[in-house]
């Protein structure tokens, strides 16, 4: 797993590096003492799994993961125990109370390793014109034509088709990957949509079959480009 820590205590970050490189399933792709090149750090790379602390300058860590849109697994580490309901409140993974042990910190890890390896299993899977997914523990596919729009959810996806609904546990950015940038556009944070399936649109909405779905303003440029101004 991709990992990333961000602590403004040296020593902390030293203990935290050690622990992870002796952790054969995780990789330490970057460490910073800065709480806001944490951020950009984060919203510019894949990171899987993020140790933070919460008591920094500038900006504690709860305030900075208010701040992300796309958050990683995240195993906040402290020497205050009194934010550990807030923590989980934010759903975090797990929390480390400084001095923190390895043997602690390994198990917080494996609790990461674990759902990390869940979610692998779940990513949706392409099969010359069909997706493969997950649904109630079966493996089903769905053709490419079918597929009319799909709804991002918090933690499943609704893929809506001429042939009923499909819900399955995963995000809207991993479906994204595995579906053909000339058939599908992703046209809002919550919705993509197949683009030989619009059969109408205005301003700030498509309609599929009679279904609105709203145009979000960062992704109306692109949009635009296959439908024409």
């Amino acid at each position: 797993m991709r990992t990333l820590i961000i602590d403004d205590e040296e020593p902390a970050v030293k203990v935290l590096t050690n622990f992870v490189m002796r952790t054969s399933f995780l990789k330490l792709e970057r460490c910073t003492t800065n709480a806001f090149e944490g951020i950009e750090l984060l919203n510019t790379n894949s990171i899987d799994l993020l140790f933070l602390d919460i008591e920094m300058p500038d900006i504690n860590g709860v305030d900075l993961l208010k701040s992300l849109k796309n958050k990683p697994m995240v195993i906040l580490t402290t020497a205050y125990e009194q934010y550990a309901l807030q923590g989980y409140e934010m759903d975090v993974l797990d929390y480390l109370v400084k001095p923190i042990r390895y043997e602690r910190f390994l198990k917080a890890a494996n609790k990461a390793g674990h759902l990390f390896n869940l979610t692998k299993s779940n990513q949706p899977q392409s099969d010359q014109g069909k997706l493969l997914i997950k649904v109630d523990y079966k493996n089903v596919k769905i053709n490419y034509s079918d597929i009319e729009y799909i709804e991002g959810l918090k933690d499943y996806v609704k893929i809506f088709t001429s042939k009923g609904m499909f819900m399955t546990r995963l995000n809207l950015k991993g479906i994204e990957g595995k579906l053909p940038a000339t058939l599908f556009l992703r046209i809002h944070r919550s919705y993509i949509i197949a683009i030989k399936k619009i059969s109408s649109y205005q301003k700030g909405q498509i309609f599929i079959n009679n279904n609105a779905i709203p145009i979000g303003t960062t992704y109306s440029k692109a949009l635009k480009e296959h439908l024409g101004d």
